[in-house]
């Protein structure tokens, strides 16, 4: 992701259902504007953080979930609703857990 993607750009880009790529730099000066809904520890793969996330003037505000795919980076991924969004973390500590198995 280029660090000179704009905040409207990055909100543009999840109300339109994309996932989001960018440093951990670049979300440190973002976070302020996705509310944080709930942060679990994957104990594998970092954190995955529930957010609200901001949308374009006039609509209703949506959910993301912000994962750790490797330590330099992070990933957002617009949802429609927190079900889906919990049910998509569950999915992943589910994965995690078995990849703990074996």
């Amino acid at each position: 992701m280029s660090k000179s993607l704009t905040l409207e750009d990055l909100v543009d880009k999840l109300a339109k259902g994309a996932i989001v790529p960018l440093g951990a730099d670049e979300w440190v000066g973002l976070a302020g504007h996705f509310p944080l809904v709930d942060d679990i520890n994957t104990f594998m793969n970092g954190r995955i953080l529930l957010v609200r996330r901001p949308v374009p003037q006039g609509k209703k505000p949506g959910w993301a979930i912000v994962e750790d795919p490797e330590p330099s980076q992070k990933v957002i991924r617009p949802l429609k609703n927190e079900k889906e969004a919990r049910a998509l973390i569950a999915d992943r500590l589910a994965a995690y857990e078995r990849m703990w198995d074996g």
